[in-house]
């Protein structure tokens, strides 16, 4: 491959989508942004051009084939961008604290946030001993709180998590 000669690793990211693997050179376009963006490996938090990766775990994101089928899946025309801020700024402002300072993430169990991807890292270590509503729920049928709360104020959800057959 031509990615390989000119010392650029590929990756793969898996089509959440259609359910297949497919091969990346180091930015593509997610859902709802206009351009490709580089890909970060989510276990060291660097490009995934940096190094080898093929250990680590992979992004879900629907291939180029697939990403409008996707968009009108979710509702959306295929294309559909979410403006950025008034402000300009180019971060994502998919995750913020309540006070508004940017996350990496956030625990779907307790909600605990995560600053870095070290914080991610030493929450779910050891089975997830820093998470005590796991360690409370983890041998109990059900989804994680938080993930629940999530579905039932966008209507997804039956907040008595019986499985809606319709």
């Amino acid at each position: 491959m031509v990615e390989r000669e000119r010392g650029i690793m590929p990756h793969q990211h898996w089509c959440e989508f259609a359910g297949h693997y497919w091969e990346c050179s180091g930015t593509a376009v997610r859902l709802f942004q206009a351009e490709p963006t580089i890909c970060i490996c989510f276990d060291h938090g660097v490009p995934m051009e940096q190094g080898d990766h093929s250990s680590c775990g992979l992004e879900l994101l629907s291939c180029p084939e697939h990403r409008a089928d996707q968009m009108r899946a979710m509702g959306y025309e295929p294309g559909y961008v979410i403006p950025s801020s008034p402000e300009g700024d180019e971060r994502s402002l998919m995750f913020t604290d309540a006070d508004g300072k940017p996350t990496v993430g956030f625990c779907l169990w307790c909600g605990a946030d995560f600053y870095s991807f070290e914080d991610h890292e030493a929450h779910v270590a050891d089975d997830m001993a820093a998470c005590a509503v796991f360690q409370k729920m983890k041998d109990e049928p059900g989804e994680p709180p938080v993930l629940r709360q999530m579905f039932e104020e966008a209507g997804l959800g039956d907040p008595e998590g019986n499985k809606n057959d319709e």
